[in-house]
């Protein structure tokens, strides 16, 4: 009986050597890489915190108990790690997703702003392609040949399959496409793909009862750029005949790009001072206007100037137009008018990017992407998930800027009541 249990205490011993012997591990080039992510997570998230130690440790026990191998085998350890920390717009693309993640401006465009999911067209450049084609605001397209699917792609995936016809593979081609036009039957168009300036001066006129209305689009870059601070000072010039009782600032269709010639644009009505900032853990940057010089400022320097500023009019009522295309600088507007007195948002939440932040390219051809700052108001309020209305308006784009458009005319009778509260 001893010899017995003696021979299966050590089939025993055996079987355990064996099992720890075949247990998972994470390979040595895993290991690495992981490591090195995660000191960049650690270093470079400038708005949140956690307990380092105890998200490395994690990480580690998580690749090693599913004995990665690549570096691809840590991408779930990765993003873990982000959402552990918080960072809720921080992200780690695959090397074929960084690739697309940023890529330079279009050389070629179809002159389309699309509205996700349900791809109302917003916007039609004049003299673009999709101009020629036919397409107008309000349509609704219906399909896209070759691109099952397409309504469920990442907004910035979406965002460019219909400004410049690139496809989530990278590839670009005209559109076809099958559009509705109100209750008609989707009819076939063709948008191809052509070199275009997209660039968009803000509009602006004088509606009934004293009331300006002001649109600011988004601001790509190119030499007419610089003429769109002192454009907008030009507007306020026109409107502000005497009679002015308050204004409308439309965002909807805003989708960021230089925010500080926006800024020195629309200063006078945002007022004088700091009127929003830049922020993080560590500190932050302000966004200023200076009154006298007609200027955007930022911790002292000179960022946007125009060359005849507009007086202040810092006393008016102002209501912000805002809605799913706001995003990026154009949320930043939004912001600098929170927290003014007299002023209130209309329409829908915006975006949701209201943050900036810092890409890291890793070993493999992966891109880590971080939040280094988030948007603050002149009061300190923080925006890091977008900026909802204060009056919830559902957006008709077939009815956009139109009298009758719901958003405009719930803004106008809010200013009247302000005006007159005075």
């Amino acid at each position: 009986m001893r010899i017995h249990v003696a021979a299966g205490s050590l089939l025993l011993i055996a079987g355990l050597a064996q099992a720890q012997t075949n247990a998972p591990e994470a390979s040595a080039e895993a290991t690495r890489y992981l490591e090195a992510a995660l000191d960049q997570i650690e270093q470079g998230s400038r708005v949140y915190a956690t307990d380092w130690e105890a998200m490395r440790a994690k990480a580690l026990a998580t690749i090693a108990a599913a004995g990665a191998q690549t570096t691809a085998d840590t991408y779930p350890a990765i993003r873990d790690a982000l959402a552990t920390v918080g960072d809720k717009h921080g992200l780690l693309l695959d090397p074929a997703a960084a690739k697309l993640f940023n890529p330079g401006r279009a050389s070629k465009a179809t002159g389309l702003l699309v509205v996700p999911p349900d791809a109302i067209v917003a916007r039609v450049v004049p003299g673009s392609p999709a101009a020629a084609a036919g397409l107008a605001l309000g349509d609704r397209i219906v399909a896209v040949e070759g691109l099952a699917g397409f309504a469920e792609l990442p907004e910035r995936e979406f965002g460019r399959l219909f400004r410049s016809g690139q496809r989530p593979d990278g590839s670009t081609a005209p559109l076809d496409l099958r559009v509705r036009t109100g209750t008609a039957e989707p009819r076939a168009v063709q948008v191809p793909l052509a070199a275009l300036d997209e660039y968009l001066a803000p509009t602006g006129r004088q509606l009934d009862g004293g009331i300006g209305y002001l649109e600011l689009p988004g601001l790509s870059s190119g030499p007419k750029a610089a003429n769109y601070d002192d454009a907008l000072h030009e507007l306020l010039d026109q409107i502000d005949d005497g009679t002015l009782r308050g204004c409308i600032i439309d965002l909807r269709r805003n989708t960021g790009g230089a925010v500080w010639p926006m800024l020195a644009g629309i200063g006078p009505l945002a007022g004088a001072g700091q009127i929003g900032a830049f922020v993080s853990a560590h500190g932050g940057a302000d966004w200023s206007y200076d009154a006298d010089l007609g200027a955007a400022t930022s911790e002292t320097y000179e960022l946007a100037k125009v060359a005849n500023p507009h007086p202040l009019h810092d006393d008016l009522p102002v209501a912000v137009l805002t809605g799913p295309l706001t995003a990026h600088a154009g949320e930043a507007i939004a912001v600098a008018f929170a927290g003014r007195a007299r002023t209130r948002r209309f329409g829908e939440g915006t975006s949701g990017v209201t943050t900036s932040n810092t890409q890291i390219p890793l070993a493999d051809g992966a891109l880590l992407v971080l939040t280094v700052t988030v948007h603050a108001d002149r009061k300190g309020t923080r925006y890091e998930d977008g900026i909802p209305p204060d009056e919830t308006v559902a957006i008709d784009w077939t009815r956009f800027g139109t009298p009758d458009d719901p958003v405009m005319a719930a803004a106008s009778r809010w200013l009247a009541l302000a005006a007159e509260a005075k």
